[in-house]
């Protein structure tokens, strides 16, 4: 997908309020930071900051449980701090979008990133989560929307990855 920083989160915003999505739960994190901002400027969605992805992902599920239609916002590392709250989720089937930075994929440029790389998609495989990976040639507004579509019809978790190059600029 090709077009400027501010297009791409846009894009991936307009797919969250297509989805009906009313709040987002998030930890601040470079790579999203253009997303958070754009929800930010959006009068529909509540945003919910936190301190560490794991109270995210509890506040998101409480959300959830309690009519809301939440997405969740992070850095994949934190996926590792969150993981009994993801698992009582996938368990208790509360369906939940999880956004999060870096992937196993191309254009992850930094190799202290590793552990972090290991982790996005080793958590969501680990759990039984679906996942998807977001690229260049996909819209990111439909693939929100069906993200969160998946989510809410099948009552589960779903991991949506988002390389560094979406957000960079970089995404020619």
């Amino acid at each position: 997908m090709a077009g400027s920083v501010e297009q791409v989160s846009a894009s991936l915003l307009q797919g969250a309020l297509r989805a009906d999505v009313d709040t987002c739960v998030y930890l601040p994190d470079s790579v999203l930071t253009p997303f958070v901002r754009a929800f930010q400027g959006n009068q529909s969605i509540t945003m919910v900051s936190c301190a560490r992805e794991d109270e995210g992902v509890a506040i998101a599920v409480g959300l959830e449980l309690g009519g809301r239609v939440p997405i969740c916002m992070m850095e994949a590392s934190g996926l590792g701090f969150s993981g009994l709250i993801i698992a009582r989720a996938q368990v208790q089937r509360t369906p939940l979008v999880i956004v999060a930075s870096h992937t196993a994929g191309a254009g992850e440029a930094f190799d202290y990133h590793g552990a972090t790389i290991m982790l996005s998609e080793g958590m969501f495989k680990g759990l039984g989560i679906p996942y998807e990976i977001a690229n260049e040639s996909q819209s990111l507004e439909s693939l929100m929307f069906r993200s969160v579509q998946t989510a809410r019809s099948q009552r589960t978790l779903f991991g949506l990855l988002i390389p560094p190059y979406l957000t960079s600029g970089d995404n020619a």
